[in-house]
């Protein structure tokens, strides 16, 4: 049971950051989270030690645990190593797709599809990083997929700290699908760079913008919202 609460609230808080209402800089306090889930601080403490170990959040010393900030140096370099290894995740699931992967990924990008027509812009961001993340899996080697999987939530913050809530990519994942069904892996590398390069140069490093909300309101939300289900 204990493990599966932390499991509860590691979810909730990745997913708040992922929908960008834990904005860069949010502090998490303990007592807040920890009321909102009816536990003890303990497990909230091991939830945030574990996304610090992520880079998703920052733990300052006699200050408390925040949403990370990537500087632009660091914003950039997370584009620049997604570069590396989604090259190399490409060529090798060029090498392994059949048509069972090709199913799953192709039905992510139906879900994708449908979000974005529903106009559930951060459902569909969603999907965008399940499809990047089952392309490193696909690959079959599981480090491109472990230390993707650190840099698309990064990716997350980032916009969240420089980007706008808009999404665009829904062609261009299919372009790529199609591409390494085909076995045409320098076509869907140089879709792929060309995609992440689109995503990077929309960022905007000269202005920041504040649109969190209090911890209370995040978690009470989407608590009411998984009750419902």
């Amino acid at each position: 049971m204990p493990l599966e609460i932390e499991n509860e609230i590691y979810k909730s808080i990745k997913q708040a950051i992922m929908e960008q209402k834990l904005r860069p800089n949010m502090q998490l306090v303990e007592e807040v989270i920890a009321e909102s889930f009816g536990v003890s601080r303990t497990p909230v403490r091991n939830v945030v030690r574990r996304l610090a170990g992520e880079k998703l959040v920052t733990i300052i010393p006699y200050r408390g645990a925040f949403v990370s900030c990537p500087s632009i140096q660091e914003a950039k370099e997370v584009f620049e190593t997604r570069r590396v290894i989604e090259e190399a995740a490409i060529r090798k699931a060029c090498l392994y797709m059949n048509e069972e992967r090709y199913g799953r990924l192709k039905e992510l990008l139906d879900d994708e599809d449908k979000a974005q027509h529903e106009g559930d812009i951060l459902g569909a961001i969603r999907v965008t990083g399940d499809f990047h993340l089952l392309l490193a899996e696909v690959s079959g080697n599981s480090y491109y997929a472990r230390y993707l999987e650190e840099l698309v939530s990064l990716t997350y913050v980032v916009i969240a700290l420089y980007g706008e809530q808009k999404h665009k990519s829904c062609k261009d994942h299919r372009d790529i699908l199609e591409a390494i069904r085909e076995g045409d892996a320098e076509e869907a590398v140089r879709l792929m760079m060309e995609h992440l390069g689109e995503i990077e140069a929309a960022l905007r490093f000269d202005q920041t913008e504040d649109r969190s909300l209090s911890l209370a309101d995040i978690f009470r939300s989407d608590r009411l919202v998984a009750n419902r289900r």
